[in-house]
């Protein structure tokens, strides 16, 4: 019984650990709102691989995101606008190379001062008046996977060295012009000839 305590004590502990170390690098995704006048302040953040890792089953594992944020601080709500560009790191849906999918958008998050604690509604979060900062960085984390397309796909033919896999767009392009490699089943057909 010893044995299953002391397994289930340092289970615990590494949780707790993971969970203060992840804690402590979101510290600096704290916007300072204590003291901070009305009007407009702009902010910056960059996050990368290191930061999609803390986040269990992201989409995204590697890029690079820059965010300008400007706030507009009121007496009763703070507005803050998002603007995002950089890249992700992606398998290209047109020839399966990895790319750096380029991502652009911008989002709007109203924070309202509210006494008790009171459950978050789309685009609005309710804080404490007496908060000392504002952490966005899970709004960072949702705002870049809003961000990424449909597809994995963009004009990366155009770059100054292409990540393209070329052998399989020439496939692809002879499929375009009416030429038909041969499939999987005709090799199959073959075999089963044999």
């Amino acid at each position: 019984m010893l044995f299953a305590d002391s397994h289930l004590i340092s289970t615990f502990a590494a949780r707790f650990e993971k969970l203060l170390k992840r804690m402590n690098t979101f510290v600096a995704y704290s916007i300072p709102i204590q003291g901070l006048k009305s009007g407009m302040h702009r902010f910056k953040f960059t996050v990368d691989k290191a930061f999609f890792k803390l986040f269990e089953d992201s989409p995204v594992e590697t890029g690079e995101v820059e965010f300008d944020v400007t706030m507009d601080k009121r007496s009763d709500m703070m507005v803050l606008e998002f603007e995002l560009s950089g890249f992700v790191g992606a398998e290209c849906d047109r020839c399966t190379a990895q790319i750096n999918l380029p991502i652009e958008d911008s989002r709007e998050l109203i924070v309202k001062y509210e006494e008790e604690d009171v459950d978050e509604e789309d685009e609005v979060v309710f804080i404490h008046r007496d908060a000392a900062d504002f952490n966005v960085a899970q709004y960072l984390y949702e705002f870049v996977v809003l961000a990424l397309p449909i597809t994995n796909a963009y004009d990366c033919e155009n770059d100054e060295v292409p990540p393209c896999n070329f052998e399989v767009l020439k496939l692809l392009s002879s499929e375009e012009n009416g030429e038909s490699p041969s499939s999987v089943w005709d090799e199959l057909k073959k075999i089963k000839d044999n």
